[in-house]
């Protein structure tokens, strides 16, 4: 075999393997983002995916052992309005009872984040296995909407704080 066709070979191996790593890494790390409400639209459409989904905690549904690391959390749609860029809903869209009332329980097993409580909008990634969500990863997120500190009483007077 000349060299040119040595050449070519092996450059077509290598390509060909990149590929391969590359096509398996996305298959393995993709997961359909959407709303709770969306999935609940029809629960069964991502039976086995890899899912990850917007939500809010619903209040007193938090369970937390420190010692195992285990939290289970029933995760809801987040109100209508009150969501953030991932709310998923045009203006003025609503949302069938089934769907708007939609409840999926969340079990997770890791450190819990800081700003997890509940009422907050979190993200989960996982399956749903027998009408759970398997959470590998939760990330909360970051309020919509920011109230300004209230500026000291010299502020408010013009005063840049100091005695006249």
């Amino acid at each position: 075999m000349n060299r040119k066709r040595k050449f070519l070979l092996g450059s077509a191996i290598l390509v060909a393997a990149i590929g391969t790593l590359v096509w398996t890494a996305v298959r393995e790390t993709s997961a359909y983002f959407m709303t709770v409400d969306e999935w609940a639209v029809d629960p069964g459409a991502h039976a086995d995916a890899s899912l990850r989904l917007a939500g809010r905690v619903t209040q007193g549904s938090v369970q937390w052992d420190p010692k195992t690391l285990d939290l289970a959390f029933v995760l809801m749609p987040i109100p209508k309005g009150q969501g953030g860029s991932h709310e998923g809903r045009r203006a003025g869209e609503t949302l069938p009872i089934a769907t708007a009332e939609a409840r999926l329980p969340v079990s997770y097993n890791g450190i819990l984040p800081d700003m997890f409580a509940d009422g907050r909008d979190v993200i989960v990634e996982g399956r749903v296995v027998d009408g759970v969500f398997h959470a590998k990863s939760l990330l909360t997120t970051c309020p919509s909407k920011y109230e300004a500190d209230k500026q000291a009483p010299a502020q408010e007077a013009g005063g840049n704080g100091s005695p006249a």
